[in-house]
């Protein structure tokens, strides 16, 4: 099949933006490849957005849902896509116009994508750098955990291949950052492709005020996350090494005082001794000792007068 032959859907997925969700499905149906269909799944809303779907009629396919959480939204609609590549929009924001013809241009089998995105209003670009192409599953067995190195939702594409071996995701636990599973997971299985090229608009609001602190899941997100990972890799037939709460990436995800950074630095390191669980463990005695200095530092009395 050529590339200009090649179908590819456009998933996006949508609760309660109905007063951005026409400029992501306009931006899905003005693409310069011409072989797209555009999936709409609406996660249950309450507001406009059905509206706005119904008005499109046969120009998108729609899957109105009830709401069930984002991890749901993206099994229904990678169950029913079609194209051989899926590309992954939020209903708050929307591509340029030559997106899909770049990620046609740079996909390989067995491979997820990513690019930059624009922040609107002006504040840059996310992700600000293209992570380095690195074995993943390597770095995993290393640390206990594997980074987040790509894009937010709407700057992601996966070949159905890689797909196919991600999907269904686990939808305990999961309302929101579905994507920490599909990048994780793809990382430890696949390809990552990253693309030094801005192809979409990522927007900023009151409803993603996360953006830009720093984000703690829960607990039982991370347990589902864990168990999902570990579960890809054995089907894989690979040794299931994720275990987040004693791997480095654990460290905001505890209480901030010093004995607490300190156990955690002791069962790291004891569990995998290498350069990375080194360099942590220096990292984290240093922070400890700042944390241990806190209430000396508050106690001093203030000479500003």
């Amino acid at each position: 099949m050529t590339q200009s032959k090649l179908l590819v859907t456009i998933l996006i997925n949508n609760y309660n933006y109905g007063r951005f969700l026409r400029q992501a499905i306009d931006s899905a149906l003005n693409q310069t490849h011409a072989n797209v269909e555009v999936l709409v799944v609406d996660n249950g809303s309450t507001d406009e957005s059905r509206d706005v779907i119904h008005s499109y009629g046969d120009r998108i396919r729609s899957i109105l849902k009830e709401n069930g959480g984002q991890a749901s939204t993206f099994n229904a609609g990678f169950a029913a896509s079609r194209g051989e590549i899926i590309c992954m929009l939020d209903a708050d924001d929307f591509f340029h116009p030559d997106k899909v013809e770049r990620v046609i241009h740079y996909s390989q089998p067995g491979s997820m994508l990513y690019h930059q995105l624009r922040i609107q209003p002006g504040l840059g670009v996310i992700p600000r750098a293209i992570a380095p192409d690195i074995d993943y599953y390597l770095r995993a067995r290393r640390s206990g955990f594997v980074p987040y190195m790509a894009s937010p939702t709407s700057g992601l594409a996966f070949g159905r291949d890689l797909a196919l071996r991600l999907i269904p995701l686990p939808t305990d636990h999961v309302r929101y950052s579905a994507d920490d599973f599909i990048v994780r997971g793809a990382a430890l299985l696949g390809k990552i492709i990253g693309i030094p090229e801005v192809l979409a608009t990522y927007r900023v609001h009151a409803e993603n005020g996360w953006y830009g602190k720093s984000e703690q899941k829960s607990p039982q997100f991370m347990a589902e996350l864990e168990g999902y990972l570990n579960r890809k890799l054995v089907q894989a037939g690979k040794k299931p090494v994720i275990d987040f709460y004693h791997s480095p990436a654990a460290i905001d995800h505890i209480p901030q005082n010093s004995a607490d950074i300190t156990r955690l630095a002791l069962s790291v390191f004891s569990r995998r001794v290498n350069l990375i669980t080194l360099k942590f463990m220096v990292y984290a005695f240093s922070r400890a000792f700042a944390c241990a200095m806190l209430p000396a530092v508050s106690d001093t009395p203030d000479r500003s007068n």
